[in-house]
This record gives C-alpha cells, structure tokens and sequence, in this order.
C-alpha cells in the first residue's frame, strides 16, 4: 500500500491516531504546521479561522502527493468543522484523480457536517473520495478522561482496516475495467 497519511492536530490526538494507522498500513506521515499557532493567542485565531471557514499560511508546506496511490486526509473537528491548516492542504495538493479517505477526528464520533464539507471540498479539487472515518480524540473539556497515547494510537491501528477496505475495492474496479484480472 503506496500511502500517504497528512494530519493536523491541535493537542497531539490526531497525531498519536495518524502513528497507530501508519503503524498497521507502513504509510508515510506528513504533519500540517499552522503559523498561527506559534503566535500568541494563535489558537484562539486558529478556532476563529474554523469557524469562519477560512485558510491560512502552513510552516514550510510540502503538498507533494505525485508518488502515493493513495492518500488519508486527518483532522480535528472543531466547531464542526475541520480545521483550516487541512482546507489549505486539500487547496494547494495537486489531488486531481487521487483516490482519498477522510478521517474526522473529534470529541464525539457524529462529525457528518464536517466530513461532507471535507468531501465535497477533495471532490472539487477533482480528487476520488473512496470514503471517510471517524476516530474519538482529545475532549476539550479539562473534566473529561483524557485517553492515554497508547490508546489512541491503537485506535489508528483499528481504523487501519476500514482504510484498507476502503481503498481495496476500487482497485479491483479499476484493474477490471483496464481489462486486467482482478
């Protein structure tokens, strides 16, 4: 599997998420910098650019995706919706006809809205969604049980099956129409 895994976290969930399915997949991880979280009171602006949908300027920024087959597209949820330093990557990667999994990860699992909005964001960028997961993250709530980095990175190992499957069934469609056995 030629895997291509791109992340943004805000509080390290979602990276300890994207190690677990590299782990289980032997994909490569790419971490998004937002510049706006090395300023002070950067992450109040970060959650006010997500809510008002917005982009912003990522730190030293590689959108090469050419040499994968496929790639997974991780992001927090916050407000609803993901987060901007992800809506820039899928603005500025060359993803046309790239086959492409969502991944939302929050602090519920019903993120539906934000990963229409990232589906609907790939599918314009001309990229092939083959489908989308969820994974359960930080809650951002200082009462709340924080699950351990073990934790989260067997989550990923899990979601590595729903991310093969994914990706599986489209390759036997295409190999078919091409005219080669499946």
């Amino acid at each position: 599997m030629n895997l291509l895994i791109v992340y943004y976290t805000g509080e390290g969930s979602t990276r300890q998420i994207a190690r677990g399915l590299a782990q289980a997949t032997g994909g490569t991880v790419r971490e998004l910098v937002d510049s706006r979280r090395m300023e002070n009171g950067g992450m109040f602006r970060t959650v006010l650019a997500t809510l008002l949908g917005l982009e912003t300027t990522l730190v030293d920024p590689d959108y090469t995706v050419e040499p994968y087959e496929q790639v997974v597209i991780m992001t927090p949820i916050w407000i609803g919706r993901p987060t901007p330093a992800v809506m820039t990557f899928i603005s500025n990667a060359h993803l046309r006809d790239k086959k492409t999994f969502v991944v939302a990860v929050g602090g519920t699992a019903a993120n539906s809205g934000a990963i229409a909005r990232l589906e609907k964001r790939l599918t314009a960028r001309g990229a092939f969604v083959v489908g989308h997961g969820e994974a359960l993250g930080y809650i951002p709530d200082p009462k709340a049980v924080r699950p351990s980095d073990e934790e989260l990175a067997a989550e990923g190992i899990l979601l590595a099956q729903t991310v093969r499957q994914a990706f599986e069934p489209q390759s036997r469609s295409q190999a078919t129409s091409a005219g080669t056995p499946a």
